[in-house]
């Protein structure tokens, strides 16, 4: 299985984690700026397996370049990009409202000039109604009546610019969103909103008492397919297994990658029976599918996944309850694999 990244309050994993990132940037020549170490870091965890792949093909005992690094960061150094994005929106939906509320403070003062103008002739009128005042009164109203008319519509267009300016930044922030939470490859959400849902689900959980279960999934022998067939062929069966895990949750449940090859399940209102009949589900689905083959002659390639199953119990952490799935994973594994384990 992929070694998986630490959960945030794993202390003792984060350190060895640590300690190993240091060591092989020390081995590849990379010196241990925090770019360079969060790049590392990232890499020794399992996060991102795109990343260890690409490490270890530059440094695969020898120095690393500066070229090979400077590519390692504008591939996956966007992290640092992705939050400046951010800033920068919100610092631009942030300038839109100002502009908007200039704009009708502006306005309010022309309409407070245009109704003086109005309360003066009105009261002038009432005091003397003279043909000559009438007169006045009708060219000096008419034009005010015609520059506010014209404030109105500059002031209608200038907010509905701004309005769509703001709609797009907020789009633009959508976006960016579901980048930071969904994993490229296979499209489910990745670990960490898969583990922010999870300890909202476990809030609930201890508030309404309704149960909440959590598969943990491995593909079998997934290494063996990367050295037979190539990166690509693994690419593809976990583009299927997240497909297939993707039309097997509902509602509040979630599917998602895990790290590697490992991917993860958070069932809400699901008691241990009914999580474990919806990991063999998700375990024949996988076994029926018939993938690609080698050369024309060969047998089609299946793939199996084993699977482990827990339940949260009262007062339990998102840490433990995640730590008694994957025990149960590991048991599936030691039975012969293409298993389903629960934990009792």
């Amino acid at each position: 299985m992929a070694t998986q990244p630490p959960l945030a309050d794993d202390a003792g994993a984060i350190r060895r984690w640590a300690a190993r990132a240091w060591l092989e940037m020390d081995n590849a020549g990379v010196l241990p700026t925090p770019q360079n170490f969060d790049l590392w870091f990232t890499h020794v965890s399992g996060a991102n397996p795109e990343l260890s792949q690409q490490i270890a093909a530059v440094a695969g005992g020898q120095p690393v370049t500066p070229a090979a690094l400077q590519d390692l960061h504008a591939r996956f150094g966007a992290a640092k990009t992705d939050v400046d994005a951010i800033v920068e929106r919100a610092e631009a939906i942030q300038r839109g409202a100002q502009s908007m509320i200039t704009l009708v403070a502006g306005n309010t003062e022309h309409l407070h000039h245009y109704g003086n103008t109005l309360s003066h002739w009105s009261a002038r009128l009432n005091e003397d109604r003279t043909l000559e005042n009438l007169l006045q009164a009708v060219t000096i109203l008419s034009a005010e009546t015609a520059k506010a008319s014209e404030r109105n519509r500059a002031l209608e267009q200038q907010l509905a610019a701004a309005t769509a300016r703001i709609a797009r930044l907020k789009d633009g922030m959508e976006e960016l969103r579901r980048e930071a939470t969904t994993d490229t490859l296979t499209g489910l959400v990745n670990r960490k909103a898969f583990s922010t849902r999870l300890r909202r689900a476990l809030a609930d959980a201890r508030t309404d008492g309704f149960g909440v279960s959590v598969l943990m999934i491995d593909v079998d022998y997934f290494k063996r397919v990367n050295d037979t067939y190539g990166h690509a062929a693994g690419d593809l069966v976990l583009r299927l297994i997240g497909r297939l895990l993707g039309e097997s949750v509902k509602g509040r449940d979630t599917a998602a990658r895990f790290g590697g090859e490992e991917f993860a399940v958070l069932l809400v209102r699901a008691d241990l029976k009914g999580a474990t009949t919806v990991a063999n589900q998700i375990r024949v689905a996988v076994e029926s599918k018939q993938l690609f083959r080698k050369r024309v002659s060969d047998e089609a390639v299946r793939i199996t996944v084993s699977v482990g199953v827990a339940q949260f119990r009262p007062n339990e952490t998102a840490a433990a309850l995640l730590e008694r799935a994957d025990a149960a994973l590991y048991q599936a594994k030691s039975l012969g694999r293409n298993q389903v384990c629960a934990a009792q």
